[in-house]
């Protein structure tokens, strides 16, 4: 994954500019052959099989990222019949949860390998005669293309997970950056730009419309938790202090007897961690990753300090960006703040996108990971998970009030 900005750099000034066929259909092809890739080393058992109840068997997410295509590119855009009428339910994520993709009538690889070329054959076609010059919004300055692009970069990073959950074989590097910085930064009370404005055109509907905000003093670390910092909090007790705990983060403790963050295992005194295919020592300063969000409350908590909040953390990152170290590429980043619709929020262009997911059940991750594509992780994109998911590439970053 490119991580210097290159691939940003690629699209921005066909955004600026106008919408240049040629570059969306690069980028499409560039996601595609990095999905590829991903799924070149597995088995067709591999690809078929069910590792959790938490995540869909790898050949359903890559027909899925086919039919997702069809829809919006073939159908609505090119305005074309169904290729496969009969995937409109079994590849509907809505219709069917996780837990039982597995035993749906889903395309074995070989004939999901064939169903995805077929729509991209066709979608290049329409997109190289496509009249760009259009009001539609769904249409303009590509939207619709970015939207298909960017589903496609977000199930690399489910499917990365499911590699992690069922010990396969990872994509290099097969890591985050190691953390270097230490200490914390004061960021000044204020108002600021909260949410995504006209120079992000393929930001979600959840990112919208952009608003001011207006925050008090408060002070966010440089670097983020390094397994080093972890492993103290759990050789100090952590996981046992009931008093670090929220009520219900100590609830899901128990149901889930956590010692530990997942992946991770003892060995004699020592600990080691299951890294996609193969088991190693616990790197030290690498940034602790795969920690629920109660993982998180309670490590801040030990250290004296608290999660930022959404508003916090994209202060920090628009207007100090230069001081903190891995905004993006690393891990992504707990918030305390639930996931909400921001002021005037329009569901756009279909609400089971963020609308249902609103509310007090969701917590706002931001940043991006080290598998995070960089047209995703961008600074106002919003991500979200119930507070107990741990297979996510989820760190910590602290704050404190100034």
């Amino acid at each position: 994954m490119a991580d210097d900005g290159s691939v940003l750099e690629t699209y921005e000034p066909m955004l600026a500019e106008g919408v240049d066929a040629s570059v969306l259909t690069a980028e499409l092809e560039r996601a595609r052959a990095r999905t590829e890739e991903l799924l070149a080393p597995l088995s067709p058992e591999q690809l078929s099989r069910q590792v959790s109840r938490l995540m869909s068997p790898l050949v359903w997410d890559y027909a899925h990222i086919g039919h997702f295509e069809e829809l919006w590119l073939l159908r609505n855009l090119g305005g074309r019949e169904p290729m496969r009428a009969e995937h409109d339910d079994v590849y509907d994520a809505f219709a069917h949860e996780r837990s039982e993709r597995g035993e749906l009538p889903i395309l074995p690889p070989a004939a999901a390998r064939a169903s995805v070329a077929a729509v991209r054959e066709a979608v290049l076609e329409v997109l190289g005669g496509f009249d760009w010059n259009t009001s539609d919004p769904l249409h303009a300055g590509g939207f619709v293309v970015g939207m298909v692009l960017q589903h496609e970069l977000q199930h690399q990073e489910t499917m990365t997970q499911t590699l992690q959950l069922g010990a396969m074989p990872g994509p290099p590097p097969a890591r985050p950056p190691q953390v270097t910085l230490e200490g914390e930064l004061v960021v000044e009370a204020g108002a600021f730009t909260l949410g995504a404005g006209a120079t992000e055109p393929w930001a979600y509907d959840n990112e919208r419309p952009a608003h001011e905000r207006s925050l008090p003093a408060f002070r966010i670390d440089r670097g983020l938790v390094t397994n080093r910092d972890y492993l103290a909090f759990v050789g100090d007790g952590g996981y046992a202090d009931e008093a670090l705990w929220s009520g219900e983060g100590w609830a899901w403790r128990e149901a889930e007897q956590a010692e530990a963050p997942l992946f991770w295992e003892r060995d004699g005194g020592r600990w080691r961690w299951q890294r996609f295919d193969r088991l190693e020592p616990i790197p030290p300063d690498e940034p602790v990753q795969h920690v629920s969000r109660f993982e998180a409350d309670a490590y801040a908590r030990w250290a004296g300090k608290r999660l930022p909040t959404e508003p916090e953390w994209e202060k920090a990152a628009r207007t100090r960006t230069g001081e903190l170290e891995h905004l993006q590429g690393a891990v992504w980043q707990w918030t305390g703040s639930h996931f909400t619709a921001y002021p005037g929020f329009e569901a756009f262009p279909y609400p089971e996108y963020s609308e249902v997911f609103f509310g007090e059940e969701h917590r706002v991750l931001r940043g991006g990971s080290w598998v995070t594509d960089p047209v995703v992780a961008r600074a106002t994109f919003r991500n979200w998970d119930y507070p107990q998911r741990r297979q996510i590439y989820s760190g910590i970053r602290l704050a404190r009030d100034a």
